[in-house]
């Protein structure tokens, strides 16, 4: 904003330097103020630092010149006004959209300035006076969206010059943001004299435009605009039309501002570093996806001849040799694991169903048969779902499953153990239902293979 000042602080380690200035030409002439078509122009050079994210230091210098003017026959340019404060803001969690601040100035002015001759008067210019001033002012700010701001201030200049009187000052104004670097605003000021009301100054409407560089500088333009009547009755005072000014800004990072700065580009560049992670990830995962249902079909077929295989094997053997072994048995013998094919569980529930305990029981009861094996209960899930939700049901899957076992031989608590691997260890690839499906499995696996070789 132009004079209005927002409750957002600038941020720890900024840096702004801004130069501005003003012109206009005085409408009437009057008592000790500068003749009628004088010309008035103003320069402020100003610094502001963020001394942490919630205070800012500020420090301002102006100069004016000044052409047909009257007062004492005074021609020429002077120092006008050095301002140095502080503003601090109220801290409040990010996600609360209203901001507060307030701030302590103390502005510093020249003597026998030809603007401030008249004692009462001196603050339609703010950029001369011929003693000090201390400011206090509150701001309100309110971020009403990513495209609008509001602004609220209130305050009081009070002065050490004799004979001039405190004025309580205020302003209101609002913002739009319709792109990252482009900014419009309006506000309103007003000022009156604390205990001489009738010498208020008129209301001002102030229009502006700000553009933001991505080279951490701005311009902005506008103008000072008198909307109220004009006081031309004792005691008489100098009162413009309009004003019209422009400013300049340059921001720098600070050594705190280049940390903060380079740790929000190292979350981003994070951020994108993962993003791009997971889209090669989902392109190997495509793009292997039919090599892995191939070596799923030629598995199956494997399975299935070897399972011919033993069959025709076991044809020759002894009646009593091919009454002991069964398929399941010797598939977990010749290979090391068996899938539990025929163990079920309702979607998403951890108790082995009714149906499936006739089916354990037989394998547990061959379990017992082998007592020199170490055997794991391996429970698995498809991806649908939290990876910790499916890590946790596939470990309480296979610790029920090895409960029912050991309750139906308890010798087999001796022997036993489970394990979940939720998704983590798929047969295929989880993008096809028929994937999912071979995924959500139960199996045994024999940790101690070296022991197979003792029963075959």
């Amino acid at each position: 904003m132009t004079h209005l000042v927002s409750a957002e602080a600038m941020g720890a380690g900024r840096l702004n330097l801004k130069l501005s200035g003003s012109f206009y030409r005085q409408s009437k002439a009057f008592p000790t103020s500068p003749s009628a078509n004088s010309q008035i122009t103003t320069a402020t050079a100003a610094l502001a630092y963020g001394m942490n994210d919630y205070m800012d230091f500020f420090l301002a210098a102006s100069a004016f010149n000044l052409r047909n003017g009257s007062v004492s026959g005074y021609n020429g340019s002077g120092l006008g006004t050095t301002v140095l404060g502080l503003q601090s803001g109220v801290p409040l969690a990010l996600q609360v959209p209203a901001k507060l601040g307030i701030q302590i100035a103390t502005l510093y002015g020249t003597s026998k300035n030809p603007l401030n001759s008249y004692g009462m008067d001196g603050y339609n210019y703010l950029e001369t006076r011929t003693a000090p001033d201390v400011l206090l002012r509150l701001s309100q700010s309110l971020i009403l969206s990513n495209m609008f701001k509001a602004h609220l201030n209130e305050g009081m200049l009070s002065s050490f010059q004799p004979g001039k009187q405190d004025a309580l000052i205020g302003a209101a104004g609002l913002e739009f943001l319709p792109t990252s670097f482009l900014t419009l605003g309006v506000e309103a000021n007003w000022r009156t004299f604390r205990t001489h009301p009738r010498l208020s100054d008129p209301l001002w409407i102030t229009p502006s435009l700000t553009y933001s560089s991505p080279m951490a500088m701005g311009f902005q333009a506008g103008a000072d605009i008198s909307v109220a009547r004009d006081r031309s009755t004792s005691p008489s005072r100098s009162l413009e039309p309009w004003r019209a000014f422009g400013s300049f800004t340059c921001s720098f990072n600070t050594l705190a501002g280049r940390k903060r700065l380079a740790a929000e580009k190292a979350r981003r560049d994070s951020l994108e570093r993962e993003a791009l992670l997971e889209k090669v990830r989902r392109a190997e995962e495509l793009r292997d996806s039919l090599t892995r249902q191939t070596a799923l079909v030629d598995y199956l077929q494997a399975e299935q001849a070897r399972r011919d295989s033993i069959r025709n094997a076991t044809a020759a053997q002894e009646p009593s040799t091919m009454q002991q072994r069964t398929a399941p048995e010797q598939q977990l013998l010749s290979t090391g694991a068996l899938l539990l094919d025929n163990c079920y569980f309702e979607t998403g529930k951890t108790t082995v169903s009714i149906n499936s305990k006739p089916y354990l029981n037989l394998i547990a009861r061959m379990l017992t048969k082998y007592p020199k094996l170490r055997i794991e209960v391996a429970g698995h899930t498809d991806d649908v779902g939290g990876l910790n939700y499916n890590m946790n049901l596939s470990r309480l899957r296979a610790e029920a499953v090895m409960l029912y076992m050991t309750s139906v031989a308890p010798e087999l608590r001796l022997t036993l153990t489970s394990q979940g691997y939720g998704p983590t260890k798929p047969w295929i690839s989880n993008r096809t239902e028929e994937g999912r499906k071979y995924n959500r499995r139960t199996e045994l696996r024999v940790l101690n293979k070296e022991m197979l070789q003792e029963y075959k």
